[in-house]
């Protein structure tokens, strides 16, 4: 169950948004928020208390947006790299989810920016990465949410190994929240002679791990062959998906790499929101 959430700010208007997409926890069981800005080491130098002062004021207008729907918020400014600071607070604090902001512009393919990379590598936390169409107007940026009610419709590409019932497990804890299952398996480097029966075989083991979710939800089964991101991607924007949830680690992934490369070829790959569960013990 996410009960405690991180969101670090840095004030721009999806950092804004973003406090919209931690309200959609409030009937699944959240109890707090860690508001985070983080000054900057590297840049601020020698300004690094007039903006120290500037995001204390500036952090207490989102925490009174949260108190407004009834969410229990504290801020905290802190000095340091930003990215490792992210992911320091988030142990300190012993949050269950960071949530964080992605744009979308740009060439497809590099869809998510170093700071969201590196903590959706480095963090043992669930990340939940909001994806945002930026249109430019008179040079100025606007930043519109790729999808509103992300756990309306919820993908779940599994590869039918332990790991995929840690996802599950937290999936679980959200059934309040979700309307519609999607449970998909992509088939890699199959026989074709082999095709049909594998795609049977897979079909009743999808149908096995989705009966937990029936008598709450609507669930539905897809088995495809292809390269996983590229097919996971492709089916997520032709069903309409609201939000694509996947471990960080498949079958065959080396301990030490956090983040697989399904994993990570999907988020630089999709314009759909990413709840990336971690399969270690967090």
């Amino acid at each position: 169950m996410i009960e405690t959430i991180l969101v670090p700010t840095d004030f721009t208007i999806e950092s804004e948004e973003l406090l919209a997409c931690v309200g959609e926890f409030k009937n699944a069981g959240l109890k707090k928020v860690v508001l985070l800005h983080v000054v900057d080491i590297y840049q601020a130098q020698g300004l690094a208390p007039m903006f120290e002062e500037n995001a204390k004021k500036r952090i207490l207008d989102y925490k009174k947006l949260l108190d407004e729907i009834g969410i229990d918020a504290i801020t905290l400014v802190i000095h340091g790299d930003v990215k490792k600071t992210i992911v320091q607070v988030a142990d300190e604090e012993n949050v269950d989810c960071i949530v964080m902001g992605a744009t979308t512009s740009g060439l497809r393919g590099r869809l998510i920016g170093r700071t969201t990379e590196y903590i959706s590598r480095e963090s043992g936390k669930i990340v939940l990465i909001e994806k945002y169409d930026t249109l430019k107007e008179s040079e100025e940026e606007l930043y519109i949410k790729a999808c509103s009610a992300k756990f309306s419709k919820v993908m779940l590409p599994v590869d039918l190994s332990e790991n995929s019932r840690t996802l599950l497990d937290e999936i679980s804890g959200l059934v309040d929240i979700i309307d519609e299952l999607v449970f998909v398996h992509v088939l890699e480097d199959v026989k074709i002679e082999e095709l049909e029966i594998t795609k049977e075989q897979s079909l009743n083991s999808l149908s096995k791990l989705g009966s937990k979710f029936k008598s709450d939800l609507e669930v539905s089964y897809y088995v495809s062959e292809g390269k996983p991101a590229e097919v996971i991607d492709s089916l997520a924007e032709e069903l309409g998906i609201t939000l694509i949830a996947i471990t960080n680690r498949g079958i065959g992934s080396i301990k030490h790499i956090l983040l697989g490369s399904t994993a990570e070829s999907l988020l630089r790959k999709t314009r759909k929101p990413v709840l990336l569960v971690p399969v270690s013990k967090r």
